[in-house]
Protein backbone atom coordinates (compact mmCIF):
# COMPACT_ATOMS: atom_id res chain seq x y z
CA UNK A 1 0.00 0.00 0.00
CA UNK A 2 1.39 3.38 -0.97
CA UNK A 3 1.77 5.94 1.81
CA UNK A 4 -0.37 9.07 1.61
CA UNK A 5 2.02 10.98 3.88
CA UNK A 6 3.68 13.02 1.09
CA UNK A 7 0.23 14.17 -0.08
CA UNK A 8 -0.73 15.03 3.50
CA UNK A 9 2.47 17.05 3.97
CA UNK A 10 1.98 18.95 0.71
CA UNK A 11 -1.63 19.82 1.48
CA UNK A 12 -0.74 20.91 5.01
CA UNK A 13 2.16 23.03 3.79
CA UNK A 14 -0.17 24.80 1.39
CA UNK A 15 -2.70 25.38 4.16
CA UNK A 16 0.02 26.51 6.56
CA UNK A 17 1.41 28.92 3.98
CA UNK A 18 -2.01 30.40 3.35
CA UNK A 19 -2.73 30.73 7.05
CA UNK A 20 0.65 32.35 7.65
CA UNK A 21 -0.51 35.40 5.76
CA UNK A 22 -2.44 36.22 8.91
CA UNK A 23 -5.29 38.61 9.27
CA UNK A 24 -5.49 42.40 9.35
CA UNK A 25 -2.98 42.43 12.20
CA UNK A 26 -0.32 41.15 9.79
CA UNK A 27 2.53 38.74 10.39
CA UNK A 28 3.27 40.23 13.80
CA UNK A 29 0.58 37.92 15.16
CA UNK A 30 2.83 34.96 14.38
CA UNK A 31 5.82 33.76 16.36
CA UNK A 32 9.53 34.24 15.89
CA UNK A 33 12.43 31.89 15.25
CA UNK A 34 16.20 32.24 15.03
CA UNK A 35 18.33 30.06 12.76
CA UNK A 36 22.08 29.71 12.35
CA UNK A 37 23.58 27.45 9.67
CA UNK A 38 27.22 26.53 9.06
CA UNK A 39 28.99 24.09 6.79
CA UNK A 40 28.39 23.80 3.05
CA UNK A 41 26.31 27.00 3.23
CA UNK A 42 26.20 29.75 5.83
CA UNK A 43 23.08 31.60 6.85
CA UNK A 44 21.62 33.13 9.96
CA UNK A 45 18.70 35.28 10.84
CA UNK A 46 15.39 35.78 12.49
CA UNK A 47 12.09 34.92 10.90
CA UNK A 48 8.44 34.20 11.38
CA UNK A 49 7.77 30.91 13.20
CA UNK A 50 4.46 29.11 12.91
CA UNK A 51 3.31 25.62 13.80
CA UNK A 52 0.46 23.37 12.92
CA UNK A 53 -0.75 20.25 14.67
CA UNK A 54 -3.56 18.43 12.88
CA UNK A 55 -5.14 15.07 12.32
CA UNK A 56 -5.99 14.29 8.70
CA UNK A 57 -7.85 11.05 8.02
CA UNK A 58 -6.52 9.52 11.22
CA UNK A 59 -2.91 10.63 10.67
CA UNK A 60 -1.41 13.06 13.17
CA UNK A 61 1.03 15.63 11.82
CA UNK A 62 2.95 18.30 13.69
CA UNK A 63 5.16 20.82 11.92
CA UNK A 64 7.10 23.98 12.64
CA UNK A 65 8.16 26.35 9.87
CA UNK A 66 10.60 29.25 10.22
CA UNK A 67 11.36 31.66 7.38
CA UNK A 68 12.54 35.26 7.15
CA UNK A 69 9.85 37.87 6.60
CA UNK A 70 12.16 39.96 4.41
CA UNK A 71 14.87 38.74 2.05
CA UNK A 72 18.48 39.79 2.27
CA UNK A 73 19.72 40.29 -1.29
CA UNK A 74 19.26 37.22 -3.47
CA UNK A 75 19.45 34.70 -0.61
CA UNK A 76 16.48 33.03 1.06
CA UNK A 77 16.12 30.15 3.47
CA UNK A 78 13.45 28.10 5.18
CA UNK A 79 13.46 25.61 8.04
CA UNK A 80 10.87 22.91 8.63
CA UNK A 81 10.57 20.38 11.44
CA UNK A 82 7.94 17.65 10.92
CA UNK A 83 6.69 14.81 13.06
CA UNK A 84 4.06 12.17 12.26
CA UNK A 85 2.59 12.42 15.74
CA UNK A 86 0.56 14.83 17.83
CA UNK A 87 1.93 18.14 19.12
CA UNK A 88 4.87 17.25 21.35
CA UNK A 89 4.82 17.78 25.09
CA UNK A 90 7.73 19.33 26.98
CA UNK A 91 10.78 17.13 26.49
CA UNK A 92 13.74 16.17 24.33
CA UNK A 93 13.18 14.46 20.97
CA UNK A 94 15.77 12.93 18.67
CA UNK A 95 15.70 14.34 15.13
CA UNK A 96 16.23 11.53 12.63
CA UNK A 97 16.14 10.98 8.89
CA UNK A 98 12.61 10.88 7.45
CA UNK A 99 10.96 7.51 7.94
CA UNK A 100 7.31 6.66 7.32
CA UNK A 101 7.35 4.24 10.25
CA UNK A 102 8.91 6.57 12.83
CA UNK A 103 7.25 8.98 15.26
CA UNK A 104 10.56 10.84 15.69
CA UNK A 105 10.72 14.33 14.20
CA UNK A 106 12.72 15.06 11.09
CA UNK A 107 13.86 18.39 9.71
CA UNK A 108 14.99 20.08 6.54
CA UNK A 109 16.66 23.32 5.66
CA UNK A 110 16.21 24.90 2.22
CA UNK A 111 18.77 27.44 1.04
CA UNK A 112 18.18 29.48 -2.09
CA UNK A 113 21.00 31.62 -3.46
CA UNK A 114 20.35 33.57 -6.66
CA UNK A 115 17.44 31.35 -7.67
CA UNK A 116 19.15 27.99 -7.08
CA UNK A 117 17.56 26.07 -4.23
CA UNK A 118 19.26 23.28 -2.32
CA UNK A 119 17.51 21.17 0.30
CA UNK A 120 19.35 19.64 3.23
CA UNK A 121 17.61 16.74 4.99
CA UNK A 122 18.34 15.94 8.64
CA UNK A 123 20.35 12.87 9.53
CA UNK A 124 20.58 13.39 13.30
CA UNK A 125 19.97 15.97 15.97
CA UNK A 126 17.81 17.10 18.82
CA UNK A 127 14.56 19.01 19.29
CA UNK A 128 13.93 20.39 22.78
CA UNK A 129 10.38 21.51 23.55
CA UNK A 130 10.31 23.89 26.53
CA UNK A 131 6.63 24.90 26.31
CA UNK A 132 3.71 23.39 24.39
CA UNK A 133 0.09 24.52 24.13
CA UNK A 134 -2.53 24.68 21.35
CA UNK A 135 -1.48 28.33 20.79
CA UNK A 136 2.30 28.36 21.17
CA UNK A 137 5.18 25.89 20.99
CA UNK A 138 8.63 27.01 22.20
CA UNK A 139 11.98 25.31 22.06
CA UNK A 140 15.37 24.81 20.46
CA UNK A 141 16.83 22.58 17.77
CA UNK A 142 20.21 21.41 16.59
CA UNK A 143 20.70 19.00 13.70
CA UNK A 144 23.09 17.86 11.00
CA UNK A 145 21.70 17.59 7.47
CA UNK A 146 22.98 16.45 4.08
CA UNK A 147 22.14 17.84 0.67
CA UNK A 148 19.49 15.91 -1.22
CA UNK A 149 21.00 16.99 -4.56
CA UNK A 150 24.76 17.34 -4.03
CA UNK A 151 26.30 14.34 -2.31
CA UNK A 152 28.75 15.02 0.48
CA UNK A 153 27.54 18.53 1.31
CA UNK A 154 26.48 18.86 4.94
CA UNK A 155 25.28 21.64 7.21
CA UNK A 156 24.79 22.10 10.93
CA UNK A 157 21.58 23.91 11.79
CA UNK A 158 20.70 25.29 15.19
CA UNK A 159 18.29 27.78 16.62
CA UNK A 160 15.27 28.54 18.73
CA UNK A 161 11.60 29.29 18.18
CA UNK A 162 8.45 30.57 19.78
CA UNK A 163 6.05 29.32 17.13
CA UNK A 164 2.42 30.40 17.08
CA UNK A 165 -0.60 28.64 15.66
CA UNK A 166 -1.56 30.90 12.71
CA UNK A 167 -4.71 33.04 12.93
CA UNK A 168 -7.93 31.33 11.80
CA UNK A 169 -6.27 27.90 12.18
CA UNK A 170 -7.12 25.23 14.73
CA UNK A 171 -4.06 23.54 16.19
CA UNK A 172 -4.55 20.45 18.34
Amino acid sequence: MRSSRPAVIISLLLALGAAACGDSTGPGSNGVGNVSVSGAVSASGEGMAIFQSVNVSGTDLFQIAVAPVTLEGSTAWQLQIVRYAARPTIGIYQITALSSSSLDPTANFVYNASGTAEMFAATSGELVITSSSPNTVRGTFNFTATSTSSGGRTVNVQGSFAAMCPPFTDCL
